[in-house]
């Protein structure tokens, strides 16, 4: 396990062509690691998702996120403990903030850094709600990481996928 950090020295920046960690990534999930030093340039570009990059001491990439646009099937909320707020959707979706992926370096794990990340994500669906409909912040979880999620106030939504969110209207 590496030293504890000091997040002082943490930078948030958006994923370029020469941010700082890429290559050196690690992480329990090769998909993961996949996907930012393959796929999250090109999304980005295409717009599909941004990734936010968390470098540490200007050469270590702790950790990413990235996010994107999404909406949730209202019925999806309705048949979990939120039924009556639901039911004052008057659409069929709620707007929400999507964590597309979300990943820790392995060699940083459990020193806060993912819940930094999640309560940085939510600050951002918050100020976009200023701006533009956005209701909840939502992830698609990898099933032996939901009770770590529970543990951060997301709720999950009984699909085939684990799909979970957290209302933010009284954040």
């Amino acid at each position: 396990m590496a030293d504890q950090i000091d997040f002082a020295k943490v930078v948030i920046s958006r994923l370029g062509k020469n941010t700082p960690g890429i290559s050196t990534f690690k992480n329990q999930k090769r998909d993961m690691v996949d996907h930012l030093q393959r796929d999250a340039l090109n999304e980005q570009k295409r717009k599909i998702g941004t990734t936010w990059v968390w470098v540490y001491d200007d050469h270590i990439a702790l950790g990413y996120i990235t996010l994107a646009a999404y909406s949730i099937n209202k019925k999806y909320i309705q048949n979990n403990q939120d039924y009556a707020e639901a039911g004052q959707f008057p659409y069929g979706t709620v707007p929400a903030l999507l964590i597309g992926q979300l990943a820790t370096h392995k060699e940083y794990e459990r020193q806060g850094v993912g819940k930094r990340m999640i309560a940085w994500a939510i600050k951002m669906a918050i100020d976009l709600s200023k701006m533009a409909g956005c209701r909840m912040v939502a992830l698609h979880s990898y099933d032996d990481v939901v009770g770590w999620y529970e543990k951060q106030k997301f709720r999950k939504v009984s699909t085939k996928q684990t799909i979970m969110y957290l209302d933010i209207k009284s954040q």
